[in-house]
Formats: structure tokens, C-alpha cells, sequence
């Protein structure tokens, strides 16, 4: 029998160092909340559970201080059963925990952040030529909040990240006026602001738990779709992403890469359409915000329309145009790449300010 509380305290030493070198990437608002949303996983928190001010304001000073002090740290590997593994080899690592019903993810995110998580395996599926691994309690995790990522041909779905993620929405649900995209996604799942008095009793949990399962489906088949455009996104574009980091131009290549991987034939939106999930495509549509409105700017009126006659064809018409347009933007920068052309101010220029 494997001893997961030992497992546990090595995997969250290298999130630890991970969130220590990291930790200033990040806005000073998007911190404070990565931060209330990682106490809540380490304090074993529902998303509607009360957080203590004081308890919380405590914690982060001891995080910090623990920040400071191991920033230097390098990764270590991690001993399982007597056996030592790489800290990033997944892929054995997991060959024993999946026999336990744990699962370990490892790789890198925005601004290659070495993203760590060691959480129940709640359940695996293939689809294609990948295997998707879906975790359940987060045990030991970083300040990344990705509900999904790809390593390989391996997918890892996050439950009680997308869980944090969805219920926050909640939140700012309950505070708007009228009725919105987010609204409407909500009430398909029969989630309304009317039943938040019911949290944490009723069926509103059981609801709000089942929808978390069915979005899940839909932020995988993002990762397939971004998997489908890795040759899009070759080494040049990795290469120009370290070169304009924490610039307008670098937040527009990301939006237009998510674009790309939602409107693919084996996207996000093609698995809503083919599906005809009309929470999932009011949760896209709610989401869709900042440049990745911008490089798609067809999909929010295509929704209005269809919020009123419920046809999917413009919403599949809206996908297909939305991909003919991104992948010229990505044709075009691929050019003036290759060309020695291309710089933060001339994606500014061309893409964002249109002068050009």
C-alpha cells in the first residue's frame, strides 16, 4: 500500500517552488483569487463553503513567507514505494497510483509554469487516439487554474477546479440584471439565482455537481481541438510567445490559439453543435471576452439570434467563418515570422489596432 500523505507533501514542495518563482506573473487581483481558490482546495472547502477573513489574510502571509524562502529550490524527484521518478514523468508515476484510484499530473502552462497535481482519479475514457483521466479531490496542487491540459496523447480534466471556476460564475450571475448568456446556460442545468438560498440543501448541489460533469466534456474536446492545430503552433510560435511575454500582443496569440481549438472541426464548438448542448454553448458564448471576442467577433450576435429561434445552423455558420478568419490570422503571422518581419508592435498595429 502506497503512503499518499508522504506522496502528497513532495508533489505540493514542487508546487510550492513552481508558485514561488511564478507568483509575480500573475495581476494582483488574478493572484488574491488563484490564492482563495487554492486555500479552499487545501482546506478541503466546497466552493459555497465560508471562507474565514482572518484564517484566509494568516495563511497567505505564511504562503508568502514559505515563498521567499524556497524560491531558489529546485524540483525534486518523487519517491513512491521505495522508487524514485522524475518529477515531470507522468506517465510512470501514474502506472502506480492509478492502481490505488490517485492520479498525477505534471507540464507546463502560460509562461511555461511547471504545473503540478497529485488528486482522486474519479474517471477515464479514450477518445480518439487520446486517454483522458478526469481527477476528483485535488490534493496537492499549484496556483494553476487550467481545467485541462494535454501531455502527449494524455488528457487531465480537473472536477473540483472547473467546480471553483463554475461557481464564481454563479456568483456573478446572481448579481446581474436582466437576462444574460450566463443565465440562460445556468437555467438549461435548472440552476437559477431565484434557488441560491437552497445551497447547500436541496437538489441544487446534486445540479450543480452534474453540470460540472457535463461541462468537462466540453473543455476536453477544447484541448482535442488545440491538439488538432498543434502544427499551426510549431516552435515559431513558442519562440515568439517568450519574446513579447506580459504584452498586448502576447494576450492576442493566446486568444487567437483558443479561438483556432474551439471553432476546428474537432473543437469545443463542433462538440457543442453536433451535441446540441445549449448550457454549454451560453457558458462559451459568456466566456467569450477580451481579444478572443476580437478574433471572433460573429459568435455573440449568432447566439442572440439563436437565443430566439434556437437555430443551431447559425451557430455552426458563426463556428466556420470564425475558423476561416483565425486561420488566416494565423497564416498571416506565420508569413511575417518566417519573413523577420514580425514584432510586439506590429501585431499591435495589424491585429489589434487595425492600421494596417
Amino acid at each position: 500500500m502506497i503512503d499518499i500523505e508522504s506522496i502528497a507533501l513532495q508533489v505540493k514542495h514542487n508546487c510550492n517552488i513552481s508558485d514561488a518563482k511564478f507568483w509575480g506573473y500573475y495581476s494582483p487581483c488574478g493572484l488574491l483569487l488563484r490564492m482563495r481558490d487554492l486555500y479552499r482546495i487545501e482546506h478541503t472547502m466546497r466552493p459555497w463553503d465560508t471562507v474565514e477573513h482572518k484564517l484566509i489574510l494568516r495563511w497567505i502571509d505564511e504562503r508568502e513567507q514559505l515563498w521567499h524562502e524556497i524560491e531558489a529550490f529546485d524540483f525534486q524527484d518523487i519517491t513512491i514505494d521505495g522508487e524514485t521518478h522524475a518529477p515531470f514523468d507522468i506517465e510512470n508515476i501514474n502506472a502506480v497510483l492509478s492502481r490505488y484510484g490517485y492520479l498525477y499530473s505534471a507540464g507546463y502552462g502560460n509562461r511555461l509554469k511547471p504545473l503540478f497535481m497529485l488528486a482522486e482519479l474519479s474517471g477515464t475514457r479514450s477518445l480518439g487516439d487520446f486517454n483522458v483521466f478526469v481527477s476528483g479531490r485535488e490534493i496537492a496542487r499549484d496556483l494553476s487554474i487550467a481545467p485541462a491540459m494535454t501531455r502527449g496523447k494524455m488528457i487531465f480534466a480537473r472536477q473540483e477546479t472547473m467546480g471553483l471556476f463554475f461557481w464564481d460564475r454563479f456568483e456573478e450571475m446572481k448579481a446581474m440584471k436582466g437576462r444574460s448568456a450566463l443565465h440562460r446556460a445556468f437555467r438549461e442545468y435548472g440552476i437559477t439565482k431565484e434557488g441560491a438560498q437552497t445551497i447547500p440543501s436541496g437538489n441544487l448541489v446534486a445540479r450543480f455537481d452534474s453540470m460540472i460533469n457535463e461541462e468537462i466534456l466540453t473543455y476536453i474536446h477544447h484541448e482535442l481541438g488545440e491538439a488538432s492545430q498543434r502544427k499551426k503552433f510549431g516552435s515559431w510560435w513558442k519562440d515568439l510567445l517568450l519574446k513579447i511575454p506580459r504584452s498586448r500582443a502576447e494576450f492576442f496569440l493566446r486568444s487567437l490559439g483558443d479561438v483556432l481549438a474551439d471553432t476546428c472541426p474537432s473543437g469545443m464548438l463542433s462538440h457543442i453543435i453536433k451535441n446540441k448542448k445549449a448550457g454549454s454553448l451560453g457558458f462559451y458564448v459568456s466566456f467569450l471576452t477580451g481579444f478572443r471576442r476580437t478574433v471572433f467577433p460573429g459568435m455573440a450576435p449568432a447566439y442572440e439570434e439563436f437565443s430566439k429561434t434556437g437555430n443551431w445552423g447559425l451557430i455552426e455558420k458563426a463556428r466556420t467563418e470564425g475558423y476561416e478568419q483565425a486561420h488566416s490570422y494565423s497564416e498571416q503571422l506565420k508569413q511575417m515570422y518566417d519573413e523577420g518581419n514580425l514584432t510586439q508592435e506590429l501585431i499591435e498595429e495589424k491585429f489589434i489596432s487595425g492600421k494596417v
